[in-house]
C-alpha cells in the first residue's frame, strides 16, 4: 500500500506595509526635538550662561517639535480618532502616553521659547522659566522612552523586540543635534564646535558600540537581524550605508578637533548626520516591514512619488525649514519694532 502524499499550498495576498514615511519623519524630528530639549535644560540651569546658545537651541527643539506632529497626524490616517485617546484612556498601551506627552512637551517648549525671546528683547527674567525648562526635559524624557517602546515591545517583529532600539534611536538623535549645532554656532573659531565635536564622537562611538551588540547578541531580535542580513541583499546595503554615513560623520568630527572647518565643510557634517539618523529609521520602520513575521505572508514596498512617498519626505523638510526661516523673521522683525519704537 503506497503511502497517501498530501501537498496543501498556503496562497496570501500582498498587504502594503502600515507604517509609510510619514512616520519615519515622525520619529526623526521628534528624537532631535527631546535632544535639543535636554541640552538646552542644561544650559539653562548652568551657572555660566550661554543665552545665544539656548536660544539657538530652543529654535531648534521648536521646529521640530511642531513639524514632528504634523507628519504623525498625517501618518494616523483618521486624524479625527486622536480624541479618543483621551475619552477612553487605556494607560496600559504606550500609544496613549504619547498623546499626553506630545502636546505637554510642545507646550512647555513654546512657553519656554517665548519666555526666553521676552527676557532678550525686554531684558526681564521669570523665575517660571526655571520650571518651564524642567517641564520640557521630562516631558521629552517621556517621548524618547514613549517612541522607543511603542516599537521595540512589538514581539511580532522580531527585529524591533528589543531595548537596544530605543537607546540606538536616542544616540542617533542625538549626534544629529550636535551636528546641526556645529553647523550653526557662528563663533566658529572657539572652543565650543571643538567641545560640540567630543561630544558627537562620543556618541557615535556609543551608537556603534549599541548596534555591535544588538546585532551579534544571542537574543531573539539579534538573530532575526542576522537572518536578515544573511538572506536579504537589501539589507546589506543599508548596512553599509550606515556604516558609510557613520564613518564619514566620525571623520569630519575628527577634522573639527583639529582646527575649524569651513561653512561647507559644516554643512556636510550636519547633512551626513542628518542622512544616518533618518536612514537608520528608514531601515528599521519600513524596511523591517517588508520581512515575514511568522508566516508565508510578506509586504511588499516601493517608494512612490507622491504624498506617500518622495513628496512627504521632501515636504516634511521643506516645513522645517520653512518654520526656522519664518520664526527667525518674526522675532527680527519684533525686535527692529521695539529698537525704532
Amino acid at each position: 500500500m503506497n503511502p497517501t502524499l498530501i501537498i496543501e499550498e498556503v496562497l496570501t495576498h500582498p498587504q502594503d506595509v502600515s507604517w509609510l514615511p510619514w512616520a519615519v519623519q515622525y520619529f526623526f524630528f521628534i528624537g532631535i526635538a527631546a535632544c535639543a530639549a535636554l541640552f538646552a535644560c542644561v544650559l539653562h540651569w548652568r551657572k555660566k550662561e550661554r543665552p545665544e546658545l539656548e536660544n539657538l537651541t530652543l529654535l531648534v527643539a521648536l521646529t521640530c517639535a511642531i513639524t514632528a506632529p504634523l507628519a504623525l497626524t498625517a501618518d494616523l490616517h483618521q486624524t479625527a480618532r486622536v480624541w479618543h485617546f483621551y475619552a477612553y484612556p487605556t494607560p496600559w498601551s504606550w500609544m496613549p502616553w504619547g498623546a499626553l506627552f506630545l502636546p505637554l512637551f510642545t507646550g512647555f517648549l513654546g512657553l519656554w521659547f517665548i519666555a526666553q525671546h521676552v527676557k532678550r528683547l525686554t531684558a526681564k527674567s521669570y523665575s517660571v522659566t526655571k520650571w518651564l525648562a524642567v517641564g520640557s526635559a521630562l516631558s521629552a524624557i517621556g517621548l524618547l522612552v514613549y517612541t522607543g517602546r511603542e516599537v521595540s515591545i512589538v514581539e511580532a517583529r522580531p527585529i524591533w523586540f528589543s531595548y537596544a532600539f530605543p537607546v540606538a534611536m536616542f544616540l542617533s538623535a542625538l549626534q544629529t543635534f550636535l551636528a546641526l549645532l556645529i553647523a550653526t554656532v557662528k563663533n566658529a573659531g572657539t572652543t565650543l564646535p571643538r567641545r560640540l565635536a567630543w561630544g558627537q564622537i562620543v556618541t557615535l562611538c556609543a551608537l556603534a558600540i549599541v548596534v555591535v551588540m544588538w546585532a551579534s547578541g544571542n537574543t531573539l531580535s539579534g538573530s532575526a537581524i542576522r537572518q536578515w542580513l544573511d538572506v536579504a541583499a537589501s539589507a546589506r546595503h543599508y548596512a553599509i550605508g550606515w556604516i558609510a554615513l557613520w564613518v564619514t560623520s566620525l571623520g569630519l568630527c575628527a577634522l573639527v578637533l583639529r582646527h575649524p572647518l569651513s561653512l561647507p565643510l559644516r554643512i556636510l557634517l550636519a547633512i551626513s548626520a542628518m542622512a544616518l539618523c533618518w536612514l537608520m529609521r528608514w531601515t528599521l520602520l519600513i524596511q523591517v516591514q517588508t520581512v515575514p513575521k511568522f508566516n508565508a505572508q510578506f509586504n511588499p514596498y516601493t517608494l512612490p512619488g507622491g504624498t506617500d512617498g518622495w513628496l512627504a519626505i521632501l515636504g516634511t523638510f521643506g516645513l522645517w525649514v520653512a518654520l526656522i526661516i519664518m520664526v527667525r523673521e518674526a522675532l527680527n522683525a519684533i525686535a527692529r519694532r521695539m529698537q525704532h519704537g
